[in-house]
């Protein structure tokens, strides 16, 4: 199918590469479909576009790239949500906020999005503990 974006045109996109939210994402409750797209070739950065809205798309990035002991405990109601039987089927990803100083970009460690690749399922997962910080600087000593 094709889509409409706003950042890059007109896309194509098959049925079985989009991604359903179990629960929309914080603050954007009409947007229910999404894709993930590669930023540049080489780069960790990726894109999740929405398939429903095509203004709106955000950052991510695998969080362990720059955190490798970084942990989603997945409580046991998100699991059944995201029709997680194995964890393996389990990919992890955080938003990024790019302002205006790149140097201050951050991860956004608290509400991480878990997608089930296999099902094509996801959702934000938000962390209640104070185990990560809702904005962490990815350039350090920058």
């Amino acid at each position: 199918m094709k889509i409409t974006t706003t950042r890059f045109g007109e896309i194509d996109v098959k049925e079985d590469e989009i991604i359903h939210m179990v629960e929309p994402i914080l603050g954007f409750p009409y947007s229910k479909r999404y894709v993930i797209l590669n930023h540049k070739t080489g780069s960790p950065f990726k894109w999740l576009q929405s398939v429903d809205d095509a203004g709106l798309a955000f950052v991510i990035v695998d969080p362990r790239l720059f955190k490798p002991d970084y942990v989603v405990p997945l409580e046991k109601e998100d699991a059944e949500k995201l029709q997680i039987e194995d964890e393996a089927d389990a990919e992890v990803y955080v938003f990024v906020v790019i302002p205006e100083d790149p140097k201050e970009m951050s991860a956004n460690l608290k509400g991480p999005l878990v997608v089930n690749r296999k099902k094509r399922l996801a959702k934000q997962i938000v962390l209640i503990d104070d185990s990560y910080p809702l904005r962490y600087k990815l350039l350090k000593g920058a």
